[in-house]
């Protein structure tokens, strides 16, 4: 029974976890890795679909395929938004370097005294703090938009289910608020992690031009 909805459940599970998986490093050189803890994550995240799945499968029909469709409608449109936000991500990224390695001049001159050095670090510096700090400001109108998204389908999904749902308005409201509680949780989960992968390489090119003199 349900053998639609639990289908694109599943596919929903499925694209969550691939979803996790694409957080890798913001690209290779200086780009950290992302901690060991994201796979304990990526396990919990389905976890939890799964459980949500298993509540739900019973109080929808098979026949009412729209709502397979819409949980379908629910992916595609967060996968572009995913794939653009992470895209933005290893952009910046390649912008950021781009702005802050010094070039080869400005490196032979470093080696020429102490003086030019301290006064490089002093200007390298700040452009670190404000090239970094730029970066994460163009994210956060992605972020919003992914947030937006989920809600939007969430209610859309929500709206398609209560027509045909055996449970409670009480039972449905509740499972639909997880869905969405979790998808949002995801979706700021990611926003934070390219946060603390900005911080990380603003640090690391930060010690750049020590590791010069």
């Amino acid at each position: 029974l349900c053998r639609n909805l639990k289908e694109s459940i599943q596919d929903g599970v499925s694209y969550m976890g691939d979803f996790l998986e694409k957080l890798s490093p913001l690209s290779r050189g200086l780009q950290p890795r992302l901690p060991a803890d994201s796979g304990s994550l990526r396990k919990a995240l389905r976890r939890e679909l799964d459980g949500l799945r298993d509540k739900l499968s019973p109080y929808v029909d098979e026949v009412h395929q729209q709502v397979g469709q819409q949980l379908d409608e629910l992916r595609q449109q967060l996968q572009p938004l995913t794939e653009e936000l992470l895209e933005q991500v290893s952009l910046r990224a390649r912008q950021l370097r781009r702005h802050l390695m010094p070039s080869r001049e400005v490196t032979a001159q470093l080696l020429g005294g102490a003086d030019e050095l301290q006064r490089f670090m002093a200007h390298y510096a700040d452009k670190i703090a404000f090239h970094t700090d730029q970066v994460k400001d163009i994210f956060h109108p992605y972020t919003d938009r992914l947030l937006s998204e989920i809600h939007r389908n969430v209610e859309e999904l929500h709206r398609s289910v209560a027509p045909h749902a055996r449970a409670s308005p009480e039972q449905l409201n509740q499972h639909i608020q997880e869905l969405s509680a979790k998808l949002a949780r995801n979706a700021r989960d990611l926003h934070q992690q390219i946060q603390k992968n900005l911080e990380q390489l603003k640090a690391k090119l930060s010690l750049l031009p020590g590791s010069l003199g």
